[in-house]
């Protein structure tokens, strides 16, 4: 007969991460997410948080309203030569093709402006009037991209992470859904684009985190 000592075992679910500085450094809720964004002057947490609440409060810079949150997702071509001899992957014998970032969500905000950005074209006003028409060109130009789109989110202790694409520009089908009982959606996807030709040292993103002030 065996007999087990239980005293001998270390009690369920002891060998994972969770510890009380676990539930900091959760993210809360779906965040907000803002269009042509200068953050490059803010400094903590507190002036982040100010500067947030007055472009939802001014809305020119406010993408809208969301549903089901959002998604940030960086994708990468990588390849290992084919060479000769070459059995294994080794340090420094991986190259990246090519980095695509994009921040996808769907938006409830049904606007001219909304419209105009998931077109890549223009919203205009006809002066003296309350019509506004929004066309879509067969090129894309400029004025198709974001200087930048940002989303910002909580954290559990206070804190704020940003996420900012560079150049943004919509590249997924436009759909416009409308049912019975229910509002009418539109799925977004910016993929950030790289400013110059021969830039190709950084991808064209970038997550800051906000600390508290001290």
């Amino acid at each position: 007969m065996i007999k087990l000592k239980l005293q001998q075992f270390a009690a369920p679910g002891s060998t994972n991460a969770l510890r009380e500085a676990t539930f900091d450094h959760l993210q809360l809720n779906c965040g907000v997410f803002l269009k042509d964004f200068n953050y490059s002057s803010i400094a903590n947490a507190g002036a982040l948080a100010t500067a947030v609440a007055s472009a939802i409060t001014d809305g020119t810079k406010l993408l809208g309203a969301t549903r089901g949150g959002g998604t940030f997702q960086v994708s990468r071509e990588m390849r290992n030569p084919e060479i000769d001899g070459l059995r294994y992957r080794f340090k420094g014998g991986v190259f990246v093709d090519s980095t695509d970032p994009y921040l996808s969500t769907t938006l409830v905000e049904t606007t001219p402006e909304n419209f105009a950005l998931a077109l890549g074209g223009t919203a205009t006003t006809e002066t003296g009037s309350k019509i506004t028409t929004v066309k879509m060109p067969t090129a894309i130009g400029d004025s198709a991209y974001l200087t930048n789109l940002c989303w910002i989110g909580d954290l559990a202790d206070g804190r704020f992470v940003l996420i900012c694409l560079y150049n943004a520009l919509n590249t997924a089908d436009f759909t416009f859904t409308f049912t019975d009982k229910s509002e009418g959606t539109t799925a977004v996807e910016f993929h950030g684009c790289q400013d110059e030709v021969n830039d190709y040292d950084e991808a064209p993103f970038e997550v800051v985190f906000f600390d508290k002030a001290a």
